[in-house]
């Protein structure tokens, strides 16, 4: 009987162990400048952090790092980090920031208002989506434009990761795609 209480304690905290860390591999591939770059990306949820850790492999030589975002980014940022990738960085984003992600709470308004402000731009929902639904991987996609220039976004819709899925026309000249 204590063997099969045993056994049976063991098994709820590995799944209490594997609820709380969440972890999916992607590949963001980036264009800058007519060069496109495929990064490697982990991103892994643990309770109150997100964290992307991120690969790339570049004159026969693996480069690393990774951006972390704390709660208060997830749950509440208004603003998208372009910091670029260093090899060996570990990058804690300021609270307002995310990187590749939306916030919940960006997602929240552009569900209900169908608009929201990130980096002090107004991105609205554009009508493709309902002509064209488009999906990742079994969630729906959700197309917004930029007011002030012409950047596309395509950002997948889940509270759970509202994952910024592509970005083309953008005047800083970065686009990407998750593969």
């Amino acid at each position: 009987m204590k063997k099969i209480l045993y056994v049976w304690v063991v098994v709820m905290l590995l799944s209490v162990v594997a609820a709380a860390q969440t972890s999916e591999k992607y590949t963001f591939v980036f264009k800058l400048h007519e060069q496109t770059r495929r990064y490697e990306v982990n991103i892994t949820e643990r309770q109150d952090t997100i964290q992307f850790e991120w690969a790339i492999l570049r004159n026969s030589d693996w480069q690393q790092g990774c951006y972390k975002m704390g709660h208060r980014n997830i749950e509440e940022g208004d603003g998208l980090s372009w910091l670029q990738p260093v090899d060996g960085s570990k990058i804690v984003l300021p609270a307002g920031e995310t990187f590749g992600l939306i916030s919940r709470k960006a997602l929240k308004s552009l569900k209900e208002k169908g608009w929201f402000v990130y980096n002090e731009t107004t991105y609205r929902r554009t009508e493709s989506e309902v002509a064209d639904p488009q999906e990742f991987k079994g969630k729906k996609l959700i197309h917004v434009l930029a007011d002030v220039d012409p950047t596309n976004m395509w950002i997948v819709d889940s509270e759970a990761l509202p994952l910024i899925y592509k970005v083309n026309d953008n005047p800083l000249g970065i686009d990407w795609s998750v593969e």
